[in-house]
């Protein structure tokens, strides 16, 4: 499937299946809001999975870190294949399966279609129900903030000039064209989730950040893309730990979403003033 098929087929999330499981959440005996990120990560969870059920919304089980990288990579690429980098440690306790990849496009599109094709091939062999991005590439143009501004997604990774970069671009189009999340890591993960918006804005509401990182311009970018991250490790790359370390938290909210109990479900129906929905809505409206 080319790119320009792949981006049609990218599809808005449902506000009512969002709103319906945020709605949960501000049912569940505890304080509304009190779970912040953790609530409104699994309300948008919810709606790519197509369902505010609680017995639908699961745990991803099968979850990939793609790792990304070109030919002057190997050596990194080769120590992630044999499991001799750190990073291997943080996979194995989120249950995550790292692949690395050696992309070897020459322009920017067979890039897209590459890291698309890549991404789908995986998907599909693991039936990977999310996955985390991750590079080896460190080096990012010293300029790339100004290069935000150009409205086209393709011109811009041209200007760019990162292979891995529009690599993940592909991979992330094609995952939201498949209503897999995406889990974000550093600055170059974000800049393609950033090229992949201009191609279709939707595909941004299946894109989640893991961490903001002490990269130039982390703050900023993921400002841009209007995503809050839940973590601040001050990690200096994007290779994949900060969204590996997020899966925990990602976890969390499921769980609660599922394991929690509503006052209803407990069969309480005085609830305690101050926990009491309308209460707490009152409060929100106040200010």
């Amino acid at each position: 499937m080319h790119i320009e098929e792949l981006v049609t087929k990218i599809q808005p999330l449902s506000g009512d299946i969002i709103n319906a499981a945020q709605k949960r959440f501000d049912n569940l005996i505890k304080p509304v809001g009190s779970l912040a990120l953790l609530e409104s990560m699994t309300s948008r969870y919810a709606g790519i999975l197509g369902s505010s059920d609680k017995q639908l919304v699961v745990i991803p089980e099968n979850r990939l870190l793609l790792l990304w990288g070109e030919l002057k990579h190997a050596v990194e690429i080769e120590s992630a294949m044999v499991q001799k980098r750190a990073l291997s440690v943080y996979a194995s306790h989120v249950n995550a399966k790292i692949v690395p990849l050696l992309v070897i496009g020459e322009s920017a599109y067979d890039l897209l279609e590459e890291g698309a094709m890549l991404t789908a091939e995986y998907i599909g062999e693991e039936k990977a129900e999310l996955i985390c991005l991750g590079t080896f590439e460190k080096d990012l143009r010293p300029d790339w903030q100004d290069l935000t501004e150009e409205k086209d997604g393709l011109a811009l990774l041209d200007r760019l000039q990162c292979a891995p970069v529009s690599a993940m671009t592909g991979a992330i189009l094609q995952a939201a064209g498949m209503r897999v999340p995406v889990m974000l890591d550093g600055v170059a993960t974000c800049l393609a989730a950033f090229a992949a918006a201009r191609f279709n804005p939707y595909v941004l509401q299946y894109c989640f950040a893991g961490d903001e990182s002490a990269e130039t311009g982390s703050a900023a970018l993921l400002k841009k893309l209007q995503l809050q991250a839940p973590l601040r490790l001050s990690l200096k790359n994007a290779e994949g730990v900060g969204a590996l370390s997020c899966l925990r938290l990602f976890d969390a909210g499921i769980k609660a979403y599922r394991e929690m109990e509503t006052f209803e479900e407990a069969g309480v129906h005085n609830e305690k003033e101050d926990y009491s929905l309308k209460v707490q809505e009152d409060k929100k409206l106040k200010g």
